[in-house]
């Protein structure tokens, strides 16, 4: 019943009268419910069904006498298991089981699997992990546990799986791993160790993966005795304080069998060792971000299986033999980005007769001359394409319209030069292109912006000699992220239904595609900015520098989910649109150096989320909106200056509003300091003639009583 998605409902009660039933598959089918009381199972696998919810306490009430082996990987589990006496196997991965590492685990003392990795575990291991003595396999990555690694587990004598990785465990590895000489695989991984390595590693003669990669591990390894003393198939010491000795004369045993070779920041220094020709099954190889020099050596040729090669982020020179393309074509992944390798890309690269078929090709940063070889036409299932900031000339070819698996085409920071060819609009699964900083002309073919682009998100034309219009076609590029036509000669006007995709941005925290190595810049407030990772919510609108003209159409407004807008260095007139106050993502604003006028909207002081602002060099008017957070935007007056007919704060132009009101004011303080005056001469007056009446009153009736 394995992977029967189309099940979809609840577990059938009717299972429980199957009381004989020894093996239930039930995994992968949308299932539901709780899983049935059966005595007789010994092994029972509801794994990949998200809607199911075990409630363990409830399941092992009753005893489950012979139940060996339970699978309840990407469900909703919740409870312990008891009443389990036979069980050997548990695999309960990314179930989003939270909290410390239960205690009832421990008591499970028969196991010999346990996988219960991509969880959301957390704090340390109890040392009664040696409880489970007989466990052969112990997977726990992808947590968060913490503390030390317990030394009690050098008493599980029996491991030959070992996979810490992906947690938050500290402190130095501990000698005593060195203790388990079954094991077969150790990685310890993306974690927080510190210390060295223990020299004793070399006593685990069965090991065969040995990964520390992504740790804070210090000091010197020779990979000589590291991998002549051992029986390794991988080797990963990556991305360590770690300074890793190769010597150049160094000669492998004829067992060695290595894989996987990851040396990638591993302090490397010298030319580039050509021990590694000898390794005859080397599958993947990456010496990234080391400090090789000189040339890549033709012997790389021997490595028949090769499938990956990186060696990005050296210093390597000279140029890439046709002998060596040839062999770098039958790989999947090659990855030479910023090194110092000059010459023309060799036309080998792709070829016809390919054991493999190039997937993703990485020749950035680096001094390449020449002109883009047509052979790339062969890599049919090329995916990512990235020859970006080179020296490279002439036209594109026009065979790249056969890469219809092609998602990422990168050229940007070249020479090359003609018409953009409609050869584009046969790559229905491009995602990203960049074909920024070159001297490509001429009109966007419509077919750029054709319905057939759904998954187009990123356009960078920025710097080059195109012309024309923007096709209305654009609104037809729904999942649009970043459009960058800035420092080109187009004309005419914003077309008025732009991307979709910026009306519904939710926010969500994903990248996008980082391991094809997108390489975006962008101009904010001037400066030229590297994007170092692209998300989902990354967006941007950049038609700066043409020829544009027309007024800025209202419904701009609607790209609610914009973040940056730069319309600068155009022609644009008439009013700024009120609706960019709708605008609730944008957290750069550039309108400066046009001809528009009138009054800036109030709108724009609810946009709390602008941090970069300027309207600078317009024929803008009136007073400047206040707002608390809008006021502390271009503080200096930089983002208003060129503007004569704006007043108010933080220019100094007084508007005349403010002028009439302070006549106004000054008129109304003189005529309230007249009528003052006045009133406090008729008291004062009334306050004489009542001394005068009342003076003279009484000696007129006391000179009357006198004569009397």
């Amino acid at each position: 019943m394995n992977s029967n998605y189309a099940l979809n409902s609840r577990i059938p009660v009717q299972l429980a009268n199957l009381t004989s039933l020894s093996n239930l598959d039930m995994s992968g089918c949308d299932l539901q419910g709780s899983v049935p009381y059966l005595p007789q199972l010994k092994v029972l696998d509801v794994s990949r069904n998200p809607s199911l919810n075990p409630d363990l306490t409830r399941m092992f009430q009753r005893q489950w006498p012979k139940l060996q082996k339970l699978v309840i990987s990407e469900t909703n589990i919740s409870g312990s298991i008891s009443n389990a006496p036979m069980l050997v196997s548990l695999y309960a991965a990314r179930c989003s089981i939270q909290g410390s590492l239960p205690s009832w685990i421990y008591n499970l003392k028969l196991l010999t699997n346990l996988d219960l990795s991509s969880n959301k575990f957390q704090g340390p291991i109890s040392s009664s992990i040696s409880n489970l003595k007989f466990l052969t396999v112990l997977r726990l990555s992808r947590n968060n546990f913490q503390g030390p690694i317990p030394k009690s587990i050098s008493n599980i004598k029996f491991l030959t799986v070992l996979d810490l990785s992906g947690n938050n465990f500290q402190g130095s590895i501990t000698s005593s791993i060195c203790e388990l000489i079954s094991l077969l695989t150790l990685d310890l991984g993306s974690n927080n160790i510190t210390g060295t390595i223990p020299s004793c590693i070399s006593n685990l003669h069965n090991l065969s993966v040995f990964d520390v990669s992504n740790n804070s591990i210090e000091g010197s390894v020779s990979l000589k005795s590291l991998i002549n003393d051992l029986n390794l198939t991988t080797v990963d010491l990556s991305s360590n304080r770690l300074t890793v000795d190769i010597d150049p004369n160094l000669s492998l045993y004829s067992k060695f069998k290595l894989e996987y070779l990851y040396l990638k920041s591993c302090n490397l220094k010298g030319s580039f060792p050509t021990f590694i020709c000898k390794l005859s099954h080397l599958y993947r190889l990456d010496l990234s971000h080391n400090n090789l020099t000189g040339v890549i050596p033709s012997c790389i040729s021997k490595l028949k299986n090769l499938f990956t090669f990186d060696i990005s982020n050296n210093t390597l020179s000279g140029k890439i033999s046709i002998e060596i393309g040839k062999r770098l074509s039958n790989c999947v992944i090659i990855n030479l980005d910023e090194n110092q390798l000059s010459g023309s890309i060799p036309s080998s690269i792709c070829s016809k007769s390919s054991r493999y078929s190039l997937q993703i090709v990485d020749l950035s940063n680096n001094r390449f001359s020449g002109v883009i070889p047509n052979t790339l036409g062969y890599c049919k299932d090329l995916r990512s394409l990235n020859l970006g900031s080179n020296n490279l000339t002439g036209n594109v070819p026009n065979e790249i319209e056969k890469l219809e698996s092609l998602g990422y085409l990168q050229l940007q920071d070249n020479y090359l030069d003609g018409t953009l060819l409609n050869f584009i609009g046969k790559l229905p699964s491009l995602v990203v292109l960049n074909l920024a900083n070159n001297q490509l002309e001429g009109n966007i073919p419509t077919t750029l912006f054709g319905a057939q682009h759904s998954l187009l998100s990123i356009i960078s034309l920025r710097s080059n000699k195109f012309n024309g219009s923007i096709p209305d076609e654009i609104n037809n590029l729904i999942q649009l992220q970043i459009l960058d036509l800035s420092h080109n000669n187009f004309s005419g006007h914003i077309p008025k239904q732009l991307g979709g995709y910026w009306m519904n941005l939710t926010g969500a925290s994903q990248y996008l595609m980082d391991v094809y190595g997108i390489q975006l810049q962008m101009v904010i407030n001037g400066i030229m900015l590297q994007f170092e990772r692209i998300y989902t919510y990354t967006s941007g609108l950049d038609l700066s520098w043409n020829m544009l003209d027309g007024n800025i159409p209202t419904e701009i407004g609607r790209l609610s989910g914009l973040a940056r807008l730069n319309l600068s260095h155009n022609h644009f007139s008439g009013n700024i649109p009120t609706s960019i106050g709708d605008m609730s993502k944008l957290a750069s604003l550039d309108l400066s150096f046009n001809r528009l006028s009138g009054k800036i909207p109030q709108s724009l002081t609810s946009l709390d989320s602008l941090g970069v602002f300027n309207l600078s060099y317009n024929e803008l008017s009136g007073e400047i909106p206040k707002g608390i957070h809008f006021s502390t935007l271009g503080g200096d007056g930089w983002a208003f200056v060129g503007n004569a007919l704006l007043c108010g704060e933080p220019t100094k132009n007084v508007c005349e509003v403010e002028e009439d009101d302070k006549k106004h004011d000054q008129e109304d303080d003189q005529e309230n300091y007249q009528e003052d005056t006045n009133e406090k001469l008729i008291l004062y007056s009334i306050i004489s003639l009542g001394f005068i009446l009342g003076f003279w009153g009484l000696f007129f009736v006391m000179l009357i009583k006198k004569e009397k």
